[in-house]
């Protein structure tokens, strides 16, 4: 299993959907990414690179601060890093998912984990918690688009 990136049940293989860029800008506005972390220095460069492609990025610092937002303005993408003080990523994620939360578009909404540490995390185990995909934080910037890109794409024709 490739450490920088594990695939969860809902992500096609590598190749699978249309090209970066093409997603970003459906239906005439840019995808919307929440990014959770306690960590601020994590969101910061995170947020970056995804601002850098195109992305309109909200940032929050806490699994409920995700929920509240969520419901407020929703999102295509949650971005939440998997372990967090006051709630999971994995907790953030069944909660998400056991809501039916959709994205902006009416589509599933697309929920990727970050961690510094996914060697123990199987793609069982993304799969059975619904996760879109996995990613190593920091990481390569261009891994951490290619993942959010492919997820949103296979959102769009699931």
């Amino acid at each position: 299993m490739n450490p920088r990136e594990l695939s969860g049940h809902t992500c096609p293989p590598r190749g699978a959907v249309p090209a970066r860029g093409a997603l970003r800008r459906a239906s005439g506005r840019r995808a919307r990414v929440l990014l959770v972390d306690h960590l601020g220095s994590a969101r910061s460069v995170l947020a970056a690179a995804l601002r850098g492609a195109g992305y309109h990025v909200e940032l929050v610092a806490s699994g409920p601060a995700a929920l509240a937002e969520l419901e407020r303005q929703g999102a295509d993408v949650l971005l939440t890093d998997l372990y967090m003080p006051e709630m999971s990523g994995w907790d953030l994620t069944r909660l998400v998912r056991a809501r039916g939360v959709a994205s902006t578009r009416g589509r599933p909404l697309c929920v990727g984990l970050y961690s510094a540490v996914l060697s123990g995390v199987s793609r069982a185990q993304l799969a059975r918690a619904r996760v879109d995909f996995a990613i190593t934080k920091p990481g390569d910037p261009d891994a951490i688009l290619e993942a959010v890109e492919r997820a949103l794409a296979w959102a769009e024709v699931a």
